[in-house]
């Protein structure tokens, strides 16, 4: 025989030896450990030792946020660890095995619970396998998609940060049966959610006794802390919000002729409410509090409805009827002399004079032609010469004068009705760069008091940039 298949054949039945030795050692600690093994049975050596548990997770990712319904999606595996004494063994007898990787069912396992599920089937973990040691530590580490409860506050939305608990305990063990310890959260594998920054998972183990039983039952509380990104509200809901309030503005710069400006602030006004009909399809029915991008969007709506209003006001004062009523006295005195001179507006005929100057050249000079009282009586008018009298000749100058008189007044009619018609034009011109300084004002007032009000709102702004 050929020294390569010896070789060989050593080599498969060495091999074949160890898979022997491996295979019934192990099948033989099977049958030791659980024969007449009850998994109904808490694994203590008499009832009145307390069981104590070891309780923590890993968090894996942030799936949803629905803050409508007011429940929170998360990826988790749940770690559970406590000691079996009945399931010890020497490795030494068994050829070395220190562990065993046993199916949930077939041993006793804490009934450890979520408290505030939203699942329908309540426990959404996949039951894995259990992993036992020879010292009779047992590991269980069943993943789960756990949807909790969160009393989400949206006050300060989209600059808000909720704080969601996530209330493990045992389900019908008490305190003196089962004590729970806590383990820290792991967030080493965590994927990153692209609408919320995680910032902290921090835990804590705490007693609640109830009516029906004096024992108290213990509990581990992880509460997860994060940040809602801002980017996207931002560039879809505020920066456009924003530029739809600017134009209000252009309501006081449009010009009255136009017949624009009162479709202008209507448009503007429908363009709000659109965007809020957006913010209010994700916003939940609650009326604890008022998101602060409603309250932003509510103030802007009331600004552009009252540049509506004022602008109705300013149309009123230009299309004025001249022939009405004069403007009161405290109307010039508010908007001519206060507000023109505080916005640095001058009245375009207050550096001309009063009257027509030739309604009044024209009558000076009708009147210089009357006679005076030495005058002749006879006027020569070339041949044929024909003798007025002095009386005809005043007569005659009379009917002129009364019809220079008429058509004085007439141009010093028309010149008053043109004053009063540029007056109240004047007016309204006034009453808009007011309105646009005021309303300028207001809408930078209610950007940099409303949404720079929102807690650590630098710190969310700087974080969006820069990612």
């Amino acid at each position: 025989m050929d020294p390569h298949d010896v070789l060989f054949i050593l080599l498969v039945s060495a091999c074949t030896v160890q898979v022997s030795f491996q295979g019934p050692d192990e099948l033989r600690l099977l049958n030791m450990l659980l024969s007449g093994y009850n998994s109904l049975e808490r694994p203590v050596f008499n009832e009145s030792q307390k069981l104590i548990v070891g309780v923590g997770i890993t968090l894996r990712q942030i799936m949803d946020v629905d803050e409508k319904n007011q429940v929170v999606k998360t990826n988790i595996w749940l770690q559970m660890s406590w000691k079996d004494y009945k399931l010890q063994w020497n490795q030494s007898d068994y050829n070395g095995v220190d562990t065993l990787r046993l199916p949930a069912d077939l041993l006793w396992r804490p009934d450890i619970l979520l408290y505030n599920s939203a699942d329908e089937s309540f426990d959404p973990t996949f039951h894995t396998k259990i992993v036992v040691t020879s010292s009779g530590n047992c590991l269980f580490v069943p993943p789960g998609i756990f949807k909790s409860t969160c009393d989400i506050d949206l006050r300060w939305f989209p600059f808000d940060i909720q704080k969601c608990d996530i209330k493990f305990g045992s389900w019908t063990y008490g305190g003196w049966s089962l004590d729970l310890s806590l383990i820290d959260a792991d967030i080493s594998e965590y994927v990153t959610n692209r609408e919320w920054d995680l910032i902290v998972v921090s835990g804590k183990k705490s007693y609640t006794t109830y009516e029906c039983c004096p024992e108290p039952y213990v509990d581990v509380t992880y509460t997860i802390v994060m940040r809602r990104r801002t980017l996207f509200y931002a560039v879809n809901l505020l920066i456009p919000c924003f530029l739809i309030s600017l134009l209000a503005l252009l309501v006081f710069l449009l010009p009255a002729d136009s017949g624009e400006k009162i479709s202008l602030g209507i448009t503007v006004m429908l363009s709000l409410i659109v965007f809020m009909l957006l913010v209010t399809e994700i916003m939940p029915s609650t009326s604890d509090s008022v998101p602060i991008i409603v309250q932003y969007f509510i103030i802007t709506l009331v600004i552009v409805a009252h540049s509506v209003f004022a602008t109705v006001v300013s149309l009123q004062f230009y299309h004025h009827d001249p022939n009405g009523a004069e403007m009161p006295k405290w109307i010039r005195v508010v908007l001519f002399d206060w507000c023109a001179w505080f916005l640095w507006m001058k009245h375009p005929g207050e550096d001309k004079t009063q009257g027509s100057p030739a309604s009044m050249d024209l009558k000076g000079r009708m009147e210089s032609i009357h006679p005076s009282p030495s005058d002749s009586g006879l006027v020569g008018t070339g041949e044929g010469e024909v003798l007025l009298t002095k009386g005809t000749v005043e007569a005659e100058l009379a009917n002129i004068l009364d019809e220079v008189r008429y058509i004085t007044k007439h141009f010093h009619d028309q010149h008053q009705e043109e004053s009063t018609r540029n007056d109240w034009k004047f007016a309204a011109a006034v009453i808009d760069r007011l309105c646009f300084v005021i309303f300028s004002l207001l809408i930078i007032l209610c950007i940099f008091g409303i949404l720079l009000s929102a807690p650590n709102i630098t710190e969310v702004v700087s974080k969006d940039v820069a990612s």
